[in-house]
C-alpha cells in the first residue's frame, strides 16, 4: 500500500502526518552530491531513461513535489532550510525505494567520553559476529574521534581491500560491508557536536533539528584554515556517556521529534531499561558478546543474552525503520525529511504573519500611541515653520549676506557660492531635520519596522508650481537630480537643500560673474569712447569727455545694482518658499504613513507569504499522493 501524507490542523498548528513502508536496497553516495557523483558514477541504463520520462510526467506526484520544492526554494529562500531542502531533492531524483539514507552518529561534547562511545556504538552496529575482526574495526578503533568520518555501508567491492580512506572531499571516508545493513543504502557521519543547553522546555524542536540534523563539519581549506560546511542528514543518533550525559540529554526535547532524532546514553552496569526519553545502552556487553561468538558457536546463547542486554538492537531497529519501505515506495526517512522541512517553513510563515498582524493592529489610528505621534507631528510642523522663518531672517540680515552687496560684488564675486552654501548648510532647517529623524524613529519603534515614506520627485516635478531663478532672469533651466539612495524617513528637507545648493547657487554665482564682466565691459567701452572723443576733436574739453565716461560707468553700475538686488531678493524668496514646501511635504509624508489602513498594506509581503503557504500546501498534497 502507498503511504499517505496530509496537511492537518490541530490546535491552530499544521502537522504533516507520514506513514512508513519497507524496502531493501543497495548503497550509493556520501555527504555531498558532487563527491558522490565523482566517486560512484551512475551507469545510465534503459531503466534510468524510462524513469526520467516517468519523472517528467506532470501526473507523477514525485515530479510534482520536486518542482514545487524548487519553486519554494526560489520563492522564499529565507524561510526554508536550504541544506535540508537540497538533501530532499537528491532523494526525490532517485527511484522510489533506492534513496540513500544519511545517519549522523553524534557524540555529545560535554567533557565526557561521548566521542569514543559514539565510535564504539557505530562499530557494534556494523560488526559481523560470524567473521573474525575486520581491518576496518581496527582502523575505526585507532581513529581520533574529534575528526569527522563518513562511513558508507554496502556490499563488498570488486577489489579485495575493504578499507579505503579518501581525502579528496576534505573528509575521511570508510567503505564497510555489513551483512546486516548492506541492503539499506545507509551512510553514517561520525563526529562530535555541541548542542546549546538550557532548562528543560527552553530549547525548541526546530533548534534541536537545526543542530543535529544539519551538523557543521570543519573542512581544512588551506594552511591553518578551516571552512565550516553544513552536512544535512535524514536521521541523527545523539550519544552521551554517564550520569552527566543523561542529565544533559534529558533537557533536550528528543522524544518530541518525529523519530528522526533519538538519543542513547552509555550507562554500564544497568541491566534493566529505565523509563526515560532516551535509550540506555551498555556497549561493553555488545562488544563482549561479539568477542565470545567469534571464539566459537558454542557461545551463541551467551552472545544473544549479552547482545540484547546491551540494548544495541533497539538502535538497529530504529535505523531499519527509516530505511525500509515496500517495493517502489519512498523510504520513510525521506518522507519525514520533506514533511519536517515543509512544517518548519509553514511555521516560519505563520510567525511572520503573526508579527505583521500585530504590527498592523499597533498602527491603527485609534491607538493612543498613534494619537500621540500625530500630536508630535503637528508640534514638529509648527516648530519647523517657526525655525524656517527665524533662521532665514537671521541669515538674510546677517554678516554673510551683507558681504554680497552689489557694490562689494567686484572683489567678492568668487565668494558668492561659498557664502550662500554656508548659509544653507547652517540655517536651512537643521534642527527640524534632526527632529524629523527622531519622530520617524519613534514610528519605527512602535510598528516594529520603518514604513515606506513618500519621497520628493526627481527631475522637473521637484520644482513644479514655482518659478526658478534662471527663468526669472531668462537663463537656461537645469532639472534637479539626485543619485543618493532614499532615506528611511521623508527626505524632502535634504532634497530641497541639495536642490538649492546644486541648482540655484551655481546660477546665482554665474549671474554675479556675468554682471561684473558686463559692468567692466560697459565702463571700459564708455571710457574708451570718451578718450577717443577728446583726442579727435579740438573743440571737446576734458570735462565733456569725462561726462561721457561717467555716464557709461554710472549706467553700468546702476544696471549691476538693479539686477543683482533683484536676483538677491528673488533667491531669498525662493529659499523661503522651497523651505515652506519641504516642511509641508514632509508633514504629509509622515501623516500618510500613520494613516495607512491594514487592508492597504501597512506591512508589505503579505502576498508573498500567501504564495509561500500555497506552495507548502501543494507540496504536502503531492507528498501525500506520492508512493
Amino acid at each position: 500500500m502507498a503511504s499517505n501524507s496530509a496537511l492537518l490542523s490541530r490546535s491552530g498548528q499544521y502537522r504533516l502526518l507520514i506513514s512508513q513502508g519497507h524496502r531493501l536496497t543497495p548503497s550509493f553516495c556520501p555527504a555531498c552530491a558532487n563527491a558522490s557523483r565523482a566517486t560512484h558514477p551512475r551507469v545510465r541504463t534503459k531503466r534510468d531513461a524510462s524513469s526520467r520520462r516517468y519523472l517528467t510526467s506532470s501526473a507523477n506526484p514525485r515530479a510534482e513535489l520536486e518542482d514545487t520544492l524548487l519553486q519554494l526554494q526560489k520563492q522564499s529562500p529565507n524561510l526554508i532550510n536550504l541544506s535540508r531542502l537540497q538533501l530532499a531533492l537528491q532523494g526525490l531524483r532517485r527511484d522510489p525505494g533506492t534513496e540513500i539514507i544519511r545517519v549522523a552518529i553524534l557524540g555529545l561534547s560535554n567533557g565526557s567520553k561521548s566521542g569514543p562511545t559514539a565510535r564504539r556504538i557505530l562499530r557494534s552496529l556494523l560488526a559481523d559476529p560470524l567473521q573474525d575482526e575486520q581491518p576496518w574495526e581496527k582502523e575505526l578503533e585507532r581513529r581520533d574521534e574529534t575528526k569527522p568520518l563518513i562511513v558508507r555501508v554496502g556490499p563488498p567491492q570488486q577489489h579485495v581491500v575493504s578499507l579505503e580512506i579518501e581525502k579528496e572531499t576534505g573528509l575521511d571516508e570508510m567503505h564497510i560491508s555489513s551483512p546486516q545493513l548492506d541492503g539499506y543504502n545507509l551512510e553514517f557521519l561520525l563526529m562530535e557536536v555541541n548542542v546549546p543547553y538550557g532548562a528543560p522546555g527552553e530549547m525548541s524542536i526546530k533548534s534541536l533539528e537545526d543542530s543535529l540534523l544539519v551538523p557543521t563539519v570543519n573542512i581544512p581549506s588551506a594552511a591553518d584554515r578551516i571552512s565550516p560546511i553544513s552536512t544535512p542528514v535524514h536521521q541523527a543518533l545523539l550519544v552521551a556517556d554517564g550520569l552527566m550525559g543523561a542529565v544533559n540529554i534529558s533537557a533536550l526535547p528528543v522524544s518530541e521529534t518525529d523519530e528522526s532524532i533519538t538519543a542513547a546514553v552509555q550507562l554500564e552496569g544497568i541491566r534493566k531499561q529505565l523509563e526515560t526519553s532516551f535509550n540506555t545502552v551498555d556497549v561493553s556487553l555488545a562488544e563482549e558478546g561479539v568477542r565470545l561468538f567469534r571464539q566459537g558457536p558454542q557461545n551463541a546463547r551467551e552472545f544473544e543474552r549479552l547482545w540484547f542486554s546491551s540494548n544495541i538492537p533497539a538502535l538497529t531497529k530504529w535505523l531499519k525503520a527509516g530505511s525500509t519501505s515496500a517495493e517502489d515506495e519512498t523510504k520513510p526517512a525521506v518522507r519525514k525529511l520533506i514533511a519536517s522541512t515543509l512544517q518548519n517553513t509553514l511555521s516560519e510563515v505563520q510567525l511572520l504573519e503573526a508579527r505583521k498582524l500585530s504590527k498592523t493592529s499597533i498602527l491603527q489610528g485609534d491607538d493612543p500611541a498613534v494619537t500621540e505621534l500625530n500630536k508630535g507631528l503637528a508640534e514638529w510642523a509648527q516648530k519647523a515653520h517657526s525655525e524656517l522663518q527665524d533662521e532665514l531672517d537671521h541669515a538674510f540680515s546677517g554678516r554673510r549676506w551683507r558681504k554680497l552687496g552689489w557694490w562689494k560684488l567686484f572683489w567678492r564675486v568668487d565668494d558668492v557660492a561659498m557664502l550662500t552654501n554656508e548659509m544653507l548648510s547652517q540655517r536651512f532647517l537643521p534642527t527640524a531635520e534632526q527632529e524629523l529623524v527622531y519622530l520617524t524613529g519613534r514610528i519605527a519603534q512602535l510598528g516594529g519596522a520603518s514604513p515606506e515614506y513618500s519621497q520628493p520627485k526627481r527631475s522637473a516635478d521637484a520644482a513644479s508650481g514655482s518659478r526658478t531663478l534662471e527663468s526669472a532672469l531668462r537663463t537656461p533651466t537645469l532639472a534637479a537630480t539626485s543619485a543618493s539612495p532614499l532615506p528611511k524617513w521623508p527626505g524632502h528637507i535634504a532634497f530641497t537643500r541639495r536642490y538649492l545648493q546644486d541648482e540655484t547657487v551655481p546660477a546665482l554665482q554665474s549671474l554675479a560673474q556675468k554682471l561684473v564682466v558686463q559692468c567692466l565691459g560697459t565702463s571700459g567701452v564708455a571710457t574708451s569712447l570718451a578718450a577717443l572723443l577728446y583726442i579727435s576733436s579740438f573743440s571737446s574739453t576734458i570735462y565733456e569727455a569725462g561726462a561721457v565716461a561717467a555716464l557709461g560707468i554710472v549706467y553700468s553700475l546702476g544696471r549691476v545694482q538693479k539686477k543683482w538686488d533683484a536676483a538677491r531678493t528673488f533667491w531669498e524668496g525662493e529659499v523661503r518658499e522651497e523651505g515652506r514646501k519641504s516642511v509641508r511635504a514632509a508633514e504629509e509624508s509622515v501623516a500618510a504613513a500613520l494613516e495607512i489602513d491594514a487592508s492597504n498594506g501597512v506591512v508589505e509581503g503579505v502576498d508573498e507569504l500567501e504564495k509561500t503557504k500555497e506552495l507548502v500546501v501543494k507540496a504536502a498534497d503531492a507528498l501525500g499522493r506520492m508512493k
